[in-house]
């Protein structure tokens, strides 16, 4: 059965995402980022260290696409990469001092969205919507 309607439940969960994205989109934009850049930085930035594979894994794409979004980066100097000690095909991800800069600037644009929505709801309606979405996303799981 289709839902006819414009006012579903997952209709408004749906707007919000896509709302939610354009904000971010646009803010990165002023940092001169793209999402899956802000993405590579992000997490590099929360863990140090890491390899390019699993920076593959977490941001579902294939190794050469990995490469080319580090290469870029490591030329902008906001990453390097160092050889894996007794490994020298494999190299460890890190932030330049001006990555984490920038790492800074990108968590701060979530941090301002998250206290636009907040500021918009009372305590209560917080821990309806948060216990709300909960439910939701367990049982979607």
């Amino acid at each position: 059965m289709m839902i006819k309607g414009t006012n579903t439940i997952s209709e408004q969960i749906h707007l919000v995402q896509i709302l939610q994205k354009t904000y971010i989109l646009k803010q990165l934009k002023k940092l001169e980022l793209n999402e899956i850049q802000a993405r590579t930085l992000n997490y590099i930035y929360t863990h140090p260290g890491s390899i390019q594979r699993d920076l593959a894994q977490y941001l579902g794409k294939k190794d050469a696409t990995i490469t080319n979004i580090l290469k870029n980066l490591e030329n902008d100097k906001y990453i390097k990469r160092e050889i894996t000690v007794g490994n020298e095909r494999q190299k460890q991800l890190y932030m330049t001092e001006d990555g984490k800069k920038l790492a800074d600037l990108i968590q701060k644009v979530f941090l301002d969205l998250e206290n636009v929505i907040l500021n918009s709801l009372c305590d209560s309606e917080i821990n309806s919507l948060k216990d709300g979405l909960k439910k939701v996303s367990d049982i979607l799981k």
